[in-house]
């Protein structure tokens, strides 16, 4: 078991020394630096084992997403219809208390359906939803648990608006407990929490419809990681837990 976690931490500072990125706690990153075109068989960048698997009406826009809530941002956007998915490296199931941050960036322009940064185990069935994921259904924020939604009570910017949407993911026995913010200068009140299946996430999941595009997708140690701002200081998370182990 020590062999194989070496050997994903190993293979994570691989992938991260190939993609030049600076920040160490970064646990995947796809800012979607990639020719404009289908975005099937594009990458992997840091974090990802492989390239997307996206369908055909996926593609890959020059302009990029960008906020002031966010990091800084390069390439372009994801947009077009429906499902892309890419298998992570090593994203372990912490213990209890433990947890990581997600986020990305959207932009919409008209009341379409849904999208949504999503987490499943590895191997996850390709267009199948996402075992945990964050976006918009109907003009709505919220978190999706598969196909059901929940909504958070607060609304929808107008049309032509880019948000940051973050989630914190912490691990508490059996379930984990998903904290959304959407556009939030600091984390420190969340806009939704709810309780999802505890499982290992292995595969990025995603769906982007039209009128929506998608940018600059992260996973990380801390808020600081995935935001331009600080969270309040929390427990270590397993990935970082790992690092300090097998330093």
């Amino acid at each position: 078991m020590k062999a194989l976690l070496l050997a994903g931490v190993f293979a994570a500072g691989l992938v991260t020394a190939l993609a030049g990125v600076a920040q160490a706690d970064l646990i995947a990153y796809d800012p979607i630096l990639y020719s404009p075109g289908a975005l099937n068989l594009d990458g992997p960048v840091l974090g990802f084992a492989a390239p997307w698997a996206a369908d055909p009406g996926v593609v890959v826009v020059a302009a990029g997403l960008s906020s002031p809530l966010a990091l800084p941002s390069q390439g372009g956007a994801v947009a077009g219809d429906f499902n892309f998915q890419a298998p992570l490296v090593n994203l372990q199931a912490p213990a209890a208390g433990k947890e990581f941050w997600a986020s990305f960036l959207l932009f919409h322009s008209g009341p379409n359906d849904e999208t949504y940064m999503g987490l499943s185990p590895a191997g996850a069935a390709f267009g199948n939803p996402p075992s945990a994921g964050f976006g918009v259904r109907l003009g709505q924020y919220g978190i999706f648990v598969g196909g059901a939604f929940t909504p958070a009570p607060l609304p929808f910017t107008p049309n032509g608006s880019t948000d940051l949407l973050v989630a914190q993911f912490t691990a508490s026995g059996a379930v984990w407990v998903v904290q959304l913010y959407v556009n939030k200068a600091t984390f420190t009140v969340p806009d939704l929490v709810l309780n999802v299946p505890a499982v290992t996430y292995g595969t990025m999941v995603n769906l982007n419809e039209t009128q929506f595009s998608s940018d600059e997708f992260r996973l990380g140690d801390t808020a600081a990681d995935v935001a331009a701002v600080q969270s309040t200081p929390t427990h270590p998370s397993t990935w970082g837990r790992l690092k300090q182990l097998y330093r």
